[in-house]
């Protein structure tokens, strides 16, 4: 029944393609838009295959470990509706089964939350909306998945192409990059924060056009949503956000200073905190390699206490936790891909020694000499993709009015901030590829926003025309 259900689901959403002047392209017929739906569906089936018969330990499993919690608290819900609320409220429930079905969540809680919000929790509510409504069967679950994944690709592409000369180019990316179309359509995190930066993209580029409390409103919502699906892709988000609403304000016409010298504040304020707000200290120095280890355990333990269990932040030390956290977890998993993360250990020098490593292995990892197979050689070809186009923009830049330069500089700065810290953090290729996916869109769009068509086109004619044998690209 249920798949009699998502069919009709399926061809409901079909004839809202061809009859809605929503989805309407100028420069994209509606053939194409049915094809880019299909391609999400067949994506969230491909991603349902490789979680059911690739990655066969369900107990570490992303989706089915998610989707298992879900249903036991779905079961909840049908038990008692307001048990369920109370358990999202984090209230105490008193139905003895509901007890036991909510102690059965192995994920509902993280150990190391770091004082911040647990998004496991996020992705289980959701999956137990989606048991509901797909009678428990996980396969129909991700193909509605799919279907917010195509909604939110959509969106992206509507709003942010009318700043692109490359429109079709942009399009074809966003459906056909198998980062995004494997990764972002099925029942994980990633789907939910595509869907939140689609939000954000649209509500960010109606303002830009007007001020409207409601497309306020509408942004704020977007901001808790993404808040929600990653705590840390909302705090790199929150400073171009803080900029732009200024900016904005303010009507200022030095949009490059006054995003550059945000920064260099908000740097400037990372130091100075880092100094200043309970600084870790490794007495070592005149030590023998025995009485070091016990320093360090010593002081480590006490920093675990304080900036992990504890209510103090110091922030460096949080991310030598949770790249140490990281890399347990890859251990315990037996993670084949590991790539090399420069060890953090809590001090400012060592972060800036470490973001060099970042950057590369946040914007090139996996590259096309380490490629073991299908799933890594086609993110290695995106990468150098990336690089190419990196190197374009250079060669062939496009000067870029007000409106354009506000999203370049609000989407650009947080995606180089994310990707450092990805590359600083995740030892994993799989996760580093799979992690960086909802962020694609908007990397790829800073990228062509940046790149002169026009200059392009006339350095391959010059060269067509020098060379009989040059072919147009």
């Amino acid at each position: 029944m249920e798949y009699i259900t998502f069919l009709f689901v399926a061809i409901f959403f079909l004839f809202f393609i061809f009859k809605n002047k929503r989805f309407k392209l100028e420069q994209i017929s509606s053939i194409y838009i049915s094809y880019a739906f299909f391609i999400k569906l067949f994506s969230g089936f491909a991603l349902w295959y490789i979680y059911t018969y690739f990655y066969k330990d369900k107990s570490v499993n992303d989706i089915y470990k998610y989707f298992q919690d879900g249903k036991e608290l779905a079961e909840i819900f049908k038990n008692n509706a307001s048990d369920f609320f109370s358990v999202i409220q984090g209230e105490k429930i008193d139905n003895t089964e509901n007890i036991k079905l909510f102690e059965s969540l192995k994920f509902w809680t993280k150990p190391n939350s770091y004082g911040i919000y647990n998004d496991n929790q996020t992705i289980i509510i959701l999956s137990s909306l989606l048991n509901l409504i797909s009678n428990n069967n996980l396969l129909i679950a991700n193909l509605y998945m799919s279907l917010i994944s195509f909604l939110a690709t959509f969106t992206l592409y509507k709003m942010l192409s009318p700043y692109l000369e490359w429109k079709k180019f942009y399009f074809f990316i966003l459906f056909l990059s198998p980062s995004i179309a494997l990764w972002t359509t099925g029942l994980l995190k990633e789907t939910i924060i595509l869907f939140a930066l689609s939000l954000v993209v649209y509500f960010t580029t109606k303002l830009i056009q007007k001020r409207n409390i409601y497309l306020v409103i509408g942004l704020l919502t977007s901001l808790l949503i993404l808040s929600i699906s990653k705590t840390y892709i909302f705090g790199f988000i929150l400073p171009s956000v803080g900029c732009f609403a200024i900016i904005q304000i303010l009507k200022n016409a030095h949009i490059k200073l006054f995003f550059i010298s945000s920064y260099v504040l908000i740097i400037v304020f990372f130091i100075t905190w880092s100094y200043t707000h309970n600084p870790v200290v490794y007495n070592l120095k005149n030590k023998t390699e025995e009485e070091k280890r016990k320093e360090y355990k010593r002081v480590n333990h006490i920093s675990y206490e304080k900036n992990v269990l504890g209510n103090n932040y110091n922030i460096l030390e949080m991310l030598r936790f949770k790249q140490a956290d990281y890399k347990h977890e890859a251990k315990l998993a037996n993670a084949k891909s590991l790539v090399f993360t420069k060890k953090m250990d809590g001090q400012l020098s060592n972060f800036f020694i470490s973001i060099p490593f970042g950057i590369s292995n946040g914007f090139a990892r996996p590259h096309l000499f380490e490629t073991k197979s299908l799933l890594f050689i086609l993110p290695a070809l995106e990468n150098f993709m990336c690089l190419l186009l990196i190197l374009c923009l250079f060669i062939f830049p496009r000067k870029l009015n007000r409106d354009e330069q506000i999203l370049i500089f609000y989407f650009g700065t947080f995606i180089v901030l994310t990707f450092i810290f990805l590359g600083l953090l995740v030892p994993v290729l799989g996760n580093l590829v799979r992690y960086k996916a909802p962020l694609l869109p908007l990397f790829y769009f800073c990228l062509l926003t940046l790149i002169d068509k026009s200059k392009l086109y006339s350095f391959i004619k010059k060269n067509k025309f020098k060379n009989p044998n040059f072919r147009k690209i």
